[in-house]
Order: C-alpha cells, then sequence, then structure tokens
C-alpha cells in the first residue's frame, strides 16, 4: 500500500480507527508492531529507517477496540514525518 493511501486511511479516520486496522497499516509501510509490557500497549519500530527510533499507542479492552484519536495522531505524524524515506524503504523491498 503506497504511502499516500497510509496517510489518507489515518487523516479520515475520526474517532473509529481499530486496533487492527491501525497495525495493518503501519506494517504494510515496514513497521514492526509488538506488544509493550502492559495489556493492550502496543511498540512501533522500524529497522529500515535510520532517524526513526519508536512509537507507541494503546489500544482499549475487549476484541478488536478502538484506538483513541491522539494514537492515531502520532501514528499520522510519524508516517508523515518520515515520509520519503517509507518510500525509499518500499521501493527497496519491491526489488
Amino acid at each position: 500500500m503506497p504511502v499516500s493511501k497510509v496517510i489518507q486511511a489515518l487523516e479520515h479516520s475520526g474517532a473509529s480507527m481499530r486496533c487492527s486496522e491501525l497495525k495493518r497499516l503501519l506494517t504494510t509501510l515496514g513497521f514492526e508492531v509488538r506488544d509493550g509490557k502492559k495489556q493492550g500497549h502496543k511498540i512501533v519500530t522500524h529497522a529500515g529507517l535510520e532517524d526513526f527510533y519508536s512509537f507507541s499507542y494503546t489500544c482499549g479492552h475487549g476484541k478488536d477496540p478502538e484506538v483513541k484519536r491522539n494514537y492515531v495522531r502520532t501514528a499520522l505524524n510519524a508516517v508523515k514525518t518520515h515520509r520519503d524515506g517509507l518510500k525509499k524503504y518500499l521501493e527497496s523491498q519491491r526489488q
């Protein structure tokens, strides 16, 4: 999925982004989403981006809960900030 499509999906998610959807969008760009120490806590890293460290988000409780808007915004900002690096990474993975 192109970076621009992920940005568009995050921008238009409103308050209805599900935890599984956010994870799916991030992993299509090469991010690794792993469980944190607390239930529902997710740590996001990317081995292919030199100047990116990590960010985290928390899913609510229950089956596939909604992610709070501020966490979606954090993910959106990370993707926008590293847009060029993500495009280069995805291009290198296609070759």
